[in-house]
């Protein structure tokens, strides 16, 4: 796991997906750095600069509860707290970011992808103005075929 030495978060958000894994009922919400990379990409969306990114407690709760089981069923991979990892470096060195539309509030919605050794992790974002929030995660094989 080459990018826990890039992305300092990386343990933090981890440590966080574990004690959901196992109950914690805790109050969470990280930040993460952005890259110029994601910045430049959100810039035609937004009239201001974004500066953060985020993940609450009731993000990594929906993930575990929709991500987090019986995945190989939609030709995906499980979440385990480890995946939590790989968020930083999606967000920041996506292969893919492209708007897929709004939330009922019109806030816009954005799906990133990047290619991490063959699996392929997804990560959705959404909110507005300098901060966006992460919504959900997934991965599946490069080649989309179920493992």
């Amino acid at each position: 796991m080459g990018f826990l030495k890039t992305y300092p978060e990386s343990l933090l958000l981890v440590g966080a997906a574990e004690s959901i894994w196992e109950g914690s009922d805790a109050r969470i919400n990280i930040g993460i750095d952005v890259s110029e990379k994601l910045v430049d990409a959100m810039r035609i969306h937004f009239d201001e600069k974004l500066e953060l990114v985020f993940i609450t407690d009731s993000d990594i709760r929906h993930i575990k509860r929709r991500h987090g089981i019986g995945e190989e069923e939609r030709g995906q991979h499980t979440i385990v707290p480890g995946d939590f990892a790989c968020i930083p470096e999606v967000l920041n060195e996506f292969d893919s970011c492209e708007l897929t539309g709004t939330d009922k509030l019109g806030n816009k919605k954005f799906l990133l992808q990047k290619d991490v050794g063959g699996t392929v992790y997804v990560v959705t974002i959404q909110r507005g103005k300098r901060k966006l929030q992460i919504k959900t995660m997934w991965k599946r094989d490069r080649s989309g075929a179920s493992c």
